[in-house]
């Protein structure tokens, strides 16, 4: 259906040519980050000179396990790798009756059962890789609770996933989010391979099928209605059950990219060097101008000269030379300094990217220093990222609310994430600082969260206390009532309440 541009209004218009400014944005994104994911592989574009293609390029045109010194999953890897939820609390929670209790536990169940546990290092990666990964939120009513369902972004009809359509006049402000995607289905082949598309408002959910007209209205199994209503139970909007996790400063990947096509060419250029002059040369110089291997040769033999153990060389009227294979530190220094390169723009110490030696990891303060950077950006994640599951879990806890068996109503819910210590773990320093704070009277449950206990294992230490001090409380009880009767036997009775109180001497 064409647009008559004429007929807009001045607002339509604006947001005509904004939202096909988008969708060129879109196209040019989609190529970015399908590079961006290639580079994590190991994909990488490298360029041989003609000599080098002859030797080299079957290191690189098998597609399987192409050439590639691969730095950028190193460090990606390490990076996610100190990124760890351990658990998600409510401010209030301490006491056992509290309806916020009841509410910490119910979503450190839906984490648990929905195993985010393992499902959040995948959601890392992409965040780190990508710059943007997404957590949907719908309902189970199989079974009753939450679902949490990961989404990377989307990179074109090759990768389709998540886009976040935002409003032109405020950046901050997301108006809808779509998702794409193809169905298959090998037990229905009419329907494999079905484009549809899912828009999703804060308050309906839009099916749609592509189709010879344009994208058509569907419904899935177990819709009651198009759209498909996202309010609560009083009738107001859920809110978009997409939630955005942003990488601060977007990918990771992005600002090495130069660093590692340098890295392949070095090493590349090392392997040319070692293949032309690494190896001893012999050299033979004729007095006459015999052709090379003449003066070795037989009638029936192949001029060329052969050189194996236990062969000799026979020349007639010439000297022979050794020319000693090339030197080749200084190539091997520039290797080693693109992945110190890379280990400074990235703030990755470069002992997790050089094959670890006996001297090579540092210990102590030492390795303190050298892992602060990387630290520093593992904490500044945590912060960006644990909002973000807030940002989560309180969608959750709505989605429940309005489809679920209900929880205690919370008006205010302050949502806390924990994170296991992003430094190197040192137990015994751990201890020590934790038993320093516990004399000042730092809460023991707070102590336990510090020192990386999960609730489940917190739990299991609060209710062992318990059953610790009830046991200490019947033997104190048991002996003062022993002593008591014991004491020459003398006892007080009628006292308050006609209670038989012991007189302990």
């Amino acid at each position: 259906m064409a647009i008559a541009l004429d007929k807009l209004s001045p607002e339509q218009l604006e947001r005509y040519i904004h939202m096909q400014g988008i969708v060129a944005g879109q196209e040019q994104d989609a190529a970015r980050v399908l590079a961006l994911r290639e580079y994590y592989d190991g994909d990488h574009p490298v360029l041989l000179t003609e000599r080098q293609q002859e030797y080299l390029g079957g290191l690189l045109d098998k597609p399987d396990f192409p050439f590639a010194h691969n730095l950028v999953r190193s460090v990606i890897d390490t990076l996610r790798e100190r990124l760890s939820v351990t658990g998600v609390t409510i401010e209030g929670a301490a006491d056992a009756a509290a309806p916020e209790t009841q509410v910490s536990a119910a979503l450190w169940d839906w984490w648990t059962r929905g195993r985010l546990d393992s499902e959040q290092i995948r959601l890392y990666r992409r965040a780190l890789r990508d710059g943007l990964a997404y957590v949907m939120v719908d309902y189970d009513a199989a079974a009753g609770r939450p679902r949490f369902t990961q989404h990377h972004v989307d990179a074109g009809v090759t990768e389709p996933g998540v886009v976040l359509h935002r409003d032109p006049t405020d950046e901050n402000r997301v108006l809808y989010a779509t998702r794409y995607f193809s169905t298959f289905d090998p037990l229905t082949p009419g329907a494999t391979g079905a484009r549809r598309k899912t828009v999703y408002l804060p308050d309906q959910i839009r099916k749609y099928k592509a189709g010879r007209g344009g994208w058509e209205p569907v419904m899935d199994d177990g819709d009651t209605s198009w759209p498909l209503p996202w309010v609560d139970r009083r009738g107001a909007p859920l809110g978009i059950p997409v939630i955005e996790f942003a990488n601060p400063g977007g990918s990771e990947v992005a600002q090495i990219i130069g660093l590692q096509n340098a890295l392949n060419k070095a090493w590349l250029d090392l392997l040319a060097a070692a293949d032309t002059s690494g190896f001893p040369l012999i050299a033979i110089e004729y007095e006459d101008d015999l052709p090379l291997g003449v003066a070795a040769a037989d009638e029936n033999e192949d001029a060329a000269l052969r050189l194996s153990p236990g062969r000799a060389i026979e020349v007639v009227k010439a000297r022979v030379h050794r020319l000693e294979a090339a030197q080749l530190e200084q190539m091997i220094a520039v290797i080693r300094y693109i992945v110190q390169a890379i280990s400074g723009v990235s703030r990755t110490p470069a002992y997790y990217l050089e094959p670890v030696g006996g001297g090579n990891v540092p210990s102590g303060e030492a390795l303190k220093q050298l892992e602060s950077g990387l630290v520093r950006r593992a904490e500044e994640r945590q912060l960006v990222f644990g909002q973000a599951w807030e940002d989560v879990f309180a969608l959750a806890y709505r989605v429940n609310q309005a489809f679920g068996p209900s929880l205690p109503e919370l008006p205010d819910l302050s949502l806390r994430v924990q994170w296991a210590d992003a430094n190197v773990r040192n137990e015994a320093n751990e201890a020590a600082t934790a038993e320093a704070h516990g004399r000042l009277s730092v809460p023991q449950e707070e102590l336990w969260r510090r020192l990386g206990y999960t609730p489940e294992q917190i739990d299991a230490f609060k209710a062992a206390r318990r059953t610790d001090d009830a046991a200490k409380i019947a033997a104190v009880t048991a002996a003062l009532r022993v002593g008591g009767s014991a004491a020459n036997g003398n006892t007080v009775t009628g006292g308050q309440n006609g209670r038989t109180d012991p007189i302990v001497a």
